[in-house]
């Protein structure tokens, strides 16, 4: 569901009440997964390796919306 926009996805995943962070930092919402940078045409490829991010349990991303925005 789209009809508001980005706010319809809701706030970062954060499951474990934590503060924001990089994605290299122990601490961090599971949801902070670092920036991308597109190329000349507008094009990115990206490809995310992480250890807080799962398939099942209680940080599973399953059913969850990933917002990608500029600025």
């Amino acid at each position: 569901d789209n009809t508001n926009g980005c706010i319809s996805a809701g706030p970062h995943f954060n499951p474990n009440q934590q503060e924001h962070g990089g994605p290299t930092d122990a601490v961090r919402h599971v949801g902070d997964l670092g920036n991308v940078e597109a190329n000349a045409e507008g094009k990115v490829k990206v490809n995310i390796i992480d250890k807080q991010i799962s398939l099942s349990g209680p940080n599973s991303i399953l059913g969850r919306t990933i917002v990608v925005h500029a600025d």
